[in-house]
């Protein structure tokens, strides 16, 4: 998306040069969109689309969506600064993440009722070579599996760069809140990882003596979801069991 492609209902004026209006703080830049500078949201655009897109990437799984949920946060951005006047106040970045993250839950709805299951593994700002890593590919996969508030939290967190507090007015809670959302998705990224490269002989170890609730441990149910062969065996020794009790 080209920041120049949103409609512009005002009448053009002489802008800045591009790398003073660089210069200035995102507020800055908003009265000058709202006064009419077209240059100035260009350089807002070029300032978040990167970062943005990468939020929308972790959230949709997608990146012909993220694109599309790019432009129309962007596009929403610009008519809305043109409508809404000059008082009321605007905390650029915090905004427009909360247009982005809302459109990416439209489209996460509208999946959901299509009973789509097709997700495309993508990540940002990282080069051919290192996306094809095993690890990192299981990283974003394992992002992708966190609870949608933990992935949003620890993305707007560390893509978004942005506060705590920031996050909280995002996503609708108390600051205290995304510390704890924070926490759990590090927490549970952090298990899933071990949980794949625990030895599978500690793993069938585990499956062959442990019973009931012990069957149910992080490390194991994370171990298993990426490891056939541990999977097969749960089930042989599940089979086994059943034939023994009959006997």
């Amino acid at each position: 998306m080209e920041a120049t492609s949103a409609p512009r209902p005002h009448a053009l004026r002489l802008s800045k040069p591009r790398r003073v209006l660089a210069a200035l703080s995102d507020e800055r830049l908003v009265d000058q969109v709202r006064a009419g500078d077209d240059v100035a949201f260009e350089v807002l655009f070029d300032r978040h689309h990167r970062p943005v897109l990468a939020f929308c990437r972790h959230m949709l799984g997608s990146a012909d969506e993220a694109e599309d949920a790019v432009q129309h946060a962007f596009i929403a951005a610009y008519n809305d600064l043109h409508r809404g006047g000059a008082e009321r106040d605007i905390r650029f970045k915090a905004w427009l993440y909360t247009i982005a993250r809302n459109r990416c839950l439209s489209i996460l709805r509208a999946r959901r009722e299509q009973a789509s299951d097709e997700i495309e593994l993508t990540t940002d700002r990282l080069s051919d070579d290192v996306q094809n890593r095993a690890d990192l590919q299981a990283l974003v996969a394992d992002l992708r599996d966190l609870p949608q508030d933990q992935r949003e939290a620890l993305v707007l967190s560390e893509v978004g760069d942005l506060s705590h507090i920031e996050v909280a007015r995002i996503i609708g809670c108390e600051a205290g809140k995304v510390k704890s959302l924070v926490f759990q998705a590090r927490t549970a990224l952090i298990e899933r990882r071990d949980g794949r490269d625990t030895p599978c002989s500690e793993i069938r170890e585990q499956l062959a003596t442990l019973r009931g609730g012990a069957l149910r441990r992080s490390p194991l149910r994370h171990h298993l979801k990426s490891c056939p062969a541990c999977t097969q065996y749960r089930d042989e020794v599940r089979r086994q069991r059943q034939m023994l009790a009959l006997a």
